[in-house]
């Protein structure tokens, strides 16, 4: 008798010409929907979460220490940068230490002034840092030995700018001040006055080769420029802006920086943060929407439950002879309660077959689709402006496929279990005569 719940429940759902057939067939695809979209929609995003946070890894700096502000308050000037690097470097948990000087300088091609935050950096073969971003590479050849400059390939086309073309780069300082001293000669000066006034007037700039351009979707948009000229616009002499530091973990770059500040590495004259510091809020963005989607759609998973719990109270009104027949020949509750739930349960499970197989077919075709969508409505569903990557990512995680499987199931033959319970209930004598 232990088959009889499993045999009885295959035999009511052998297809026939009739309304249970339809409606398991709809509750059937409700549950394939639910899955599928779950598991389309979940592998994206965790995709775009891995591929987000790879990216800021593939560019950022792990970590940057600089000299804390000057003031009264602040602590006394410490160790030369060049000894700080030195005793950075030898820490277990640092692969590199490279000192930039890091601004904003204004970029002029043609005519064309646009800002840009650039980095200077000394092109040396220890540089990890470098050897990071020319993976990054789409065109020409990253270097920084001469006088040169790196742009992405974004702000290139911005500014018009192409490969071997010279860009005068102006110091943002010293325009502001252009600006400010432009400003402060009187409009109604002679015009020899305005014009000697004028002369005295200078902007910071040199003339720059562009040598190479990084992928803007996977490097960012700052420029990188030969650590001396950096150091020559932003004011600095032979000092740096900071050191950028490459970690052997950049996962745990948080508690490795506690770790060097605790060790004595970094001088208490010194400041740290981190790219997860840096970008905190939109990783945690980033998974506060998976949160909410995870919410949003186990209700259609909820949804697809109810249509199945549907599907069982209408076989149990529509099978109340037989029902009142089993229980009469000693068939207990919990056997009748077994047919229904196991019903529910080949549906629930055909339901997770068929909705895996959807969500993995169109994960497949993600970005065909993307393209098709972007050709018939004219807009672009994932814009690289936005989710700063290229292409559709996606990644699956195990966790979350039994994740989905299990609450599928699980809520199918929890709502196939109220109607089932009632039916087990059912005096047999009456379902007999009601049927009759």
């Amino acid at each position: 008798m232990q088959s009889a719940p499993l045999f009885l429940a295959v035999r009511y759902l052998r297809p026939t010409r009739s309304f249970i057939s339809v409606i398991t067939v709809i509750s059937m695809l409700g549950v394939m929907l639910g899955v599928g979209v779950l598991v389309f929609v979940m592998s994206v995003f965790s995709g775009w979460q891995r591929e987000f946070r790879q990216m800021l890894i593939g560019f950022e700096p792990h970590a940057m220490v600089q000299p804390l502000a000057t003031g009264e308050d602040a602590p006394a000037p410490g160790p030369d940068w060049r000894e700080v690097r030195k005793a950075l470097a030898q820490h277990p948990g640092v692969a590199a230490a490279v000192p930039v000087a890091e601004d904003v300088v204004v970029v002029e091609n043609e005519g064309s002034l646009q800002g840009v935050r650039v980095i200077g950096m000394a092109d040396e073969p220890d540089n990890a840092l470098l050897t990071k971003l020319k993976k990054h590479l789409k065109e020409g050849e990253f270097n920084l030995k001469d006088d040169t400059i790196v742009l992405s390939d974004k702000f290139a086309r911005e500014i018009g700018a192409k490969i071997g073309d010279t860009l005068v780069v102006h110091a943002a300082e010293s325009v502001n001040q252009f600006v400010k001293q432009v400003r402060e000669i009187p409009e109604d000066a002679a015009e020899k006055t305005r014009g000697e006034a004028l002369d005295n007037v200078t902007v910071l700039s040199k003339d720059l080769t562009l040598v190479a351009t990084l992928r803007a979707d996977t490097a960012g948009l700052r420029g990188y420029v030969p650590l001396h000229i950096a150091q020559e616009f932003f004011n600095l002499e032979s000092n740096v802006s900071g050191i950028e530091l490459e970690l052997k973990d950049p996962d745990n770059a948080n508690q490795v920086m506690r770790d060097i500040y605790r060790s004595g590495a970094l001088p208490e004259s010194w400041g740290w943060r981190t790219w997860v510091q840096e970008h905190g809020m939109m990783l945690e963005s980033v998974e506060n929407q998976r949160t909410m989607m995870w919410f949003l759609l186990l209700f259609i998973m909820l949804v697809a439950s109810i249509c199945v719990m549907n599907t069982t109270i209408t076989v149990t009104v529509k099978k109340r002879r037989e029902i009142g027949i089993l229980t009469a020949l000693g068939t207990r509750a919990w056997q009748i309660i077994a047919i229904f739930v196991s019903q529910a349960g080949i549906v629930a499970f055909a339901g997770v077959i068929a909705g895996l197989g959807g969500g993995f077919f169109f994960l497949s075709i993600r970005n065909v689709l993307r393209d098709k969508i972007a050709a018939w409505t004219g807009r672009d569903i994932f814009p690289q402006d936005i989710y700063f990557l290229s292409s559709i990512p996606s990644h699956t995680n195990p966790a979350d496929l039994i994740v989905i499987c299990s609450v599928a199931v699980g809520l199918c033959l929890l709502a196939a279990l109220v109607p089932s319970w009632f039916a087990a209930r059912v005096d047999p004598a009456v379902a007999l005569r009601d049927a009759g």
